[in-house]
């Protein structure tokens, strides 16, 4: 008898040994509940056979059974704060714990302040978890939290991606905003530098989703000034929402692409802006009936700008109207959109809400105002994907005059704002694989035009740029008429600019500026048949041979300007 109750003794020893060994995830429902209902449940609490005693293997597989069958066994398991552990001998296993997710969230700004305020590491962390709060859980299972929390230290490139895209947002209705990750700035052009990534390649894999809660977004203080009207500021929400869905991401150059860039080139839309365009120049002139003509031919096919395909027209036709500004035209045209918007099927939404709001401002504001909105709306559209010129944000309406290339030799434009382009590089500046497509003597010819419009002529680099450019294009196999010209216009500006506070009768640069504007106006009236261009060169050229007191050559050249522009008008009228 004392040897039986010794050995039934050993096995409950045993048994308790054995009982970190039972998990509850180890037991299915069906199990549970077939002993539970099983008709012998007098069996469960009786003591082992004292034959099974004599046998190990026999003895650990009833005390594991009788273990699991007896009444309270589960429940004994589970912990009040939802871990798994032994109900005996806690403090000598060393097994991490599974906790539950409320845990974790119990733990959650204990963790966060260790790791990220205090900037601990990992390892850290877990060592001072376990010793203040008792919380003991693998370093995968921190990890798999900590991504989930989205608790990271350095700045993953789907998170700047959403900065930007966040900041293009809060800039649009007109906020500034400053970023920063557990208190530390945020840089998001040194980012960018550091990756050897453009602003286009985050726009790909922005998604527009939360900021990880490690980032804050704030304001900055600004100096005030005079508050924009509400009206202006639903226009530029409302032009944002379209051009973030709609906005031309420039496909890499291949064939296909431009084929497709052909095609709009040769479409309706674009010969509806170009006719716009004629028409503006006209008012401009003073030719009021030629004038109307051409706008009822624009307006007569300017529905076509709302085309899917025909978004680049968009830009275009505000391009023009905002190089030849008329408030009569920019009202008859944001109304007439709108209203054909409104009554044909096919227009997106955005697209109608931007030219209601186009309508309603255009209605409600001077000129001025409105060639502001147009500057906005342009300037956001160049800034798009954060490119620069000379370190400053690029800007189409910097390329004036905007169509003296012809339209098929201007490919390069539709890549000019995924690039940071330096004054230096102008001389060799190329896009790769455009090459086969077109001469980079155009893309070289538009850099200059942007850089002296963007320094209002001024800085010193633009004749020295403007001369080696000149150099190489005239000891070139295949010398380019725009390129040369561009040249020719750019020294006579930059001389201009120089004479400033000379006696124009006697200043050297003021005579340099109206030589190369000769040669300019000469290379001009060759290469090209007359146009709106030709007529602006000439009417600058009359102005500083009137400055400098040279009349007679003033009067031949306003002679020559009306006679050519005979020409113009029929020119434009077939």
């Amino acid at each position: 008898m004392g040897l039986h109750e010794a050995r039934v003794g050993n096995t409950g020893a045993m048994g308790r040994d054995l009982v970190h060994l039972i998990r509850k995830p180890q037991l299915s429902p069906e199990s549970v509940d077939s002993f539970s209902s099983s008709p012998d449940r007098s069996q469960e609490t009786s003591p082992a056979p004292f034959g099974a005693a004599h046998d190990s293997s026999a003895l650990v597989s009833w005390t594991a059974e009788h273990l699991v069958q007896t009444p309270g066994f589960v429940e004994e398991l589970d912990s009040p704060d939802g871990s798994v552990h032994t109900p005996t001998d806690a403090k000598r296993s060393h097994r991490k714990r599974t906790h539950s997710p409320d845990v974790w969230e119990a733990h959650k700004a204990a963790i966060a302040r260790l790791y990220l305020e205090e900037n601990k590491r990992l390892k850290d962390v877990m060592e001072i978890m376990e010793s203040q709060w008792g919380f003991r859980a693998s370093q995968k299972m921190y990890k798999t939290k900590l991504t989930q929390w989205k608790f990271f230290k350095n700045n993953r490139q789907a998170d700047v991606a959403n900065l930007l895209y966040l900041q293009r947002h809060r800039l649009a209705i007109g906020k500034e905003s400053t970023f920063r990750r557990n208190g530390k700035p945020i840089d998001v052009e040194a980012y960018m530098r550091r990756r050897g990534i453009s602003a286009f390649d985050l726009v790909e894999v922005a998604d527009s989703g939360d900021l990880p809660p490690t980032v804050r977004c704030r304001t900055p203080p600004s100096v005030p000034k005079i508050l924009d009207p509400p009206d202006d500021l639903r226009l530029k929400e409302r032009f944002f929402q379209w051009t973030s869905q709609k906005f031309v991401k420039p496909r890499p150059i291949e064939t296909g692409y431009v084929k497709r860039l052909d095609l709009h080139h040769q479409s309706k839309a674009l010969h509806s802006v170009q006719l716009l365009t004629h028409g503006c120049w006209l008012f401009s002139t003073g030719h009021n009936k030629e004038g109307g003509d051409f706008c009822r031919g624009a307006f007569a096919l300017l529905h076509h700008i709302l085309d899917t395909s025909a978004f680049l027209s968009f830009f275009e036709m505000m391009m023009a109207i905002r190089r030849y500004p008329n408030t009569e035209i920019i009202k008859e045209l944001w109304s007439y959109l709108s209203r054909y918007a409104a009554a044909i099927d096919g227009v997106n939404q955005p697209l109608h809400r931007v030219l209601v709001a186009f309508a309603n401002f255009s209605q409600q504001h001077a000129l001025e105002h409105n060639i502001d909105i147009l500057d906005w709306a342009l300037q956001w559209a160049s800034a798009r994907f954060n490119s620069s010129f000379d370190g400053k944000s690029f800007d189409y309406t910097m390329l004036k005059p905007w169509d003296l290339v012809p339209v098929g030799e201007s490919y390069h434009r539709y890549y000019l704002c995924l690039n940071h382009w330096e004054v230096d590089s102008i001389p060799t500046a190329t896009i790769p694989s455009l090459d086969e497509f077109e001469d980079p003597s155009n893309l070289r010819a538009d850099l200059l035009l942007i850089f002296g419009n963007q320094t209002s002529w001024c800085d010193e680099r633009i004749s020295k740029v403007a001369l080696k450019v000149l150099e190489q294009n005239r000891a070139s196999s295949k010398p380019s008429d725009y390129l040369e010209f561009v040249c020719l216009y750019a020294t006579a500006q930059h001389s201009k600019k120089r004479s400033i506070g000379d006696d124009p009768t006697t200043s050297i640069d003021h005579k340099l500026a109206r030589e190369y504007l000769q040669l300019a106006a000469d290379l001009q009236g060759r290469a090209w048949a007359p146009g709106k261009n030709y007529y602006e060169t000439l009417i600058l050229l009359e102005s500083w041979y009137r400055e400098a007191g040279d009349h007679e050559s003033a009067d031949d050249v306003r002679k020559k300007r009306d006679k050519d522009c005979l020409y113009v008008l029929t020119a434009l009228c077939k």
